[in-house]
């Protein structure tokens, strides 16, 4: 019995012993809720419960088939879009890479349909009328071996162009004129139609803006029909001259070399010298890849070179080209430098 005495004490000791530690206590304070007392003759206000759950209206089948509405995308950089438009509607503006707005836009769109193997109709004399063949569209069904595509619908259009007076800018309005489902029971709906609508102005804007882009580079290649020709230094040495000054084309030339597989080993900024290593092209595994050119071959052998800069006429420099002890190159061999140097100029988008 003392035994059995003395071992409760001991477990009540330790069982007691947390409160040696427990300094503190926290007491979590109990929320309830306030009743008011509203005199007699006076409305008692709402008090919102804490759990109330409002009640919500069934949502109709024809709410919630709702899709979201179609944008049309401005993504030429001629294209833009009107305020509150209803209409399937982008008008463009002329710019230095549309030239003549009209004939512009007449030609992206017979080019359009053309790469879609879709017949265009010109309507009008004027060329602002036009009616699209039958468009078909089809779904994919399978997988590959087994896959295959299954014709859903097909679609005509109406594409109208609408000029302004003064020639420098133009709508382009498209309206679906048919529509022939292929699968029973399905129905095309006026969103669905203004979806199509919007879908075939999209794709024809994107076709304006590719011939934009195709403007500009061609407009950056005319820029590069630079003033570089053969001709002689100051010191009557063969050479090619351009009008641009010597810190530009100092700089230019060193975006130059990658185009023509030239590798700078060193060079001297105080006397405007180039140090090349010249190893004939050949196209790599990352031109290759990314669908590039090798670079262009020049009439050299391999081995190292000197580009030596000097002023030409005032304002002009003179790109002298010797060997690696700095003897001239002779004068056939450095015009027939120029063919590669005008071409690799054309290529990088520089000025010389």
């Amino acid at each position: 019995m003392q035994k059995w005495a003395k071992g409760c004490v001991a477990v009540s000791v330790l069982l007691s012993g947390c409160a040696f530690f427990d300094k503190e206590t926290t007491e979590t304070p109990s929320t309830s809720q306030v009743n008011l007392r509203i005199p007699e003759g006076l409305a008692k206000p709402n008090q919102p419960a804490a759990f109330d759950i409002p009640a919500v209206a069934p949502v109709s089948g024809q709410i919630a088939n709702k899709k979201p509405p179609t944008l049309i995308l401005a993504t030429a950089s001629s294209s833009r879009l009107e305020e509150e438009e209803k209409l399937s509607r982008v008008w463009f503006e002329r710019n230095d890479l549309t030239g003549d707005l009209l004939p512009f836009i007449q030609q992206q769109l017979r080019d359009f349909f053309a790469a879609q193997q879709v017949e265009l109709t010109q309507l009008d004399d004027a060329g602002l009328r036009y009616e699209t063949g039958w468009i078909q569209r089809s779904r994919s069904s399978g997988f590959w071996l087994w896959k295959s595509e299954n014709p859903v619908d097909q679609v005509r259009y109406q594409i109208e162009l609408a000029p302004r007076p003064h020639g420098r800018s133009l709508s382009m309005t498209s309206t679906l004129l048919e529509h022939q489902y292929f699968v029973a029971g399905e129905q095309l709906t006026a969103q669905d139609a203004k979806a199509n609508e919007v879908n075939v102005l999209n794709r024809i804007i994107n076709q304006v803006a590719i011939a934009e882009v195709q403007a500009a580079r061609e407009q950056r290649l005319a820029v590069a029909e630079v003033s570089l020709e053969p001709g002689l230094d100051q010191a009557g040495n063969p050479a090619l001259i351009t009008r641009q000054p010597t810190d530009v084309t100092w700089s230019q030339l060193e975006l130059l070399f990658p185009e023509l597989n030239l590798t700078v080993t060193d060079f001297d900024r105080s006397v405007l010298t180039y140090y090349v290593s010249y190893t004939k092209p050949t196209r790599g595994i990352w031109r290759t890849i990314t669908f590039r050119d090798a670079p262009l071959s020049l009439p050299l052998e391999d081995g190292e070179y000197q580009l030596v800069l000097s002023r030409h006429n005032g304002t002009g420099t003179a790109i002298s080209w010797q060997d690696k002890s700095g003897e001239p190159l002779p004068p056939a061999l450095v015009s027939a430098l120029y063919e590669p140097m005008v071409a690799a100029i054309r290529a990088a988008g520089l000025e010389f």
